[in-house]
């Protein structure tokens, strides 16, 4: 081969190499994550807000009832699991996703060291089990809030959205948001208790058996986005459309989760952009 013919090559896979760098950063610009969660989650709030407004159209609700739900009122109530000797993080928690605001009210159910909830809520003749505990639990709860969320402390909740979502896209009543999953077993679809839960008041009180188990898909964050997104590798964090994060626990990144959890809400209170679907 002659010293033209090599140099020819040689331009040759430099041209190749330089075009599939190309192609795979605009492949990856394409496929960021953050525009995956966000492309997902908007389609699943606007399916859900056409189910609000079906539920309002069909049930006809009056105007005292729409009145009771207005928005100067309490939104969301949260019951947040915690382990007694975790004074640190409850601490961390006031100071973040459960700030003292006019639409959310919150208390910490407290437990001992070792807290082993149920990973899985079984369905017995169609009425979930962790939903017949949790009327039983919660059924003389005096708030006159809107939702119920209950949660594990070591998850970040994405409360800015969450309130403008229960306010202007989720159905006043009869409506569970959950992470589903199906029971081996007898093949139900089971809500993963282990996952937050938000609940409407209304099937809280046991004022209505008519209601809908929807999946909150990727308003749940996996392990994975959890970790992008604590590390600051996702482009528009304030934009990420999402309401819980996994648990901020047992991440490659070894710093106390209070600190994670104070990041992931100044990062969310300095960017936040208000949701579109």
């Amino acid at each position: 081969m002659g010293l033209f013919d090599k140099f020819t090559l040689c331009c040759v896979v430099i041209v190749i190499v330089s075009l599939s760098g190309m192609l795979i950063g605009y492949v990856q610009i394409l496929h960021r994550l953050e525009d995956g969660i966000n492309r997902d989650n908007s389609e699943l709030l606007h399916k859900i807000g056409a189910l609000r407004l079906g539920l309002e159209l069909s049930s006809l609700q009056s105007e005292s009832s729409l009145n009771n739900t207005s928005n100067g009122g309490v939104l969301l109530a949260m019951v947040i699991k915690s382990a007694k000797k975790n004074y640190a993080l409850r601490r961390a928690i006031r100071h973040t996703w459960a700030q003292t605001d006019h639409r959310v009210v919150h208390r910490f159910e407290l437990h001992g060291s070792n807290m082993h909830p149920p990973l899985l809520a079984t369905v017995t003749n169609g009425t979930m089990d962790w939903l017949k505990r949790l009327q039983h639990h919660h059924r003389a709860t005096t708030t006159n809030a809107r939702y119920l969320l209950i949660v594990n402390e070591t998850v970040f909740v994405n409360t800015p959205l969450l309130l403008e979502t229960v306010e202007r896209i989720l159905p006043r009543q009869g409506f569970i948001l959950c992470k589903p999953v199906k029971n081996a077993s007898t093949q139900n679809v089971t809500c993963d208790a282990a996952q937050p839960i938000l609940v409407s008041m209304d099937v809280v009180h046991g004022l209505t058996e008519q209601y809908v188990v929807h999946d909150g898909r990727r308003l749940y964050l996996n392990h994975r986005e959890t970790e992008a997104l604590v590390r600051h590798q996702m482009d528009d964090e304030g934009q990420l459309t999402y309401f819980f994060t996994a648990s901020l626990l047992h991440f490659s990144l070894k710093i106390p989760i209070t600190q994670k959890m104070e990041q992931l809400w100044l990062s969310l209170i300095g960017n936040y952009t208000p949701v579109e679907y």
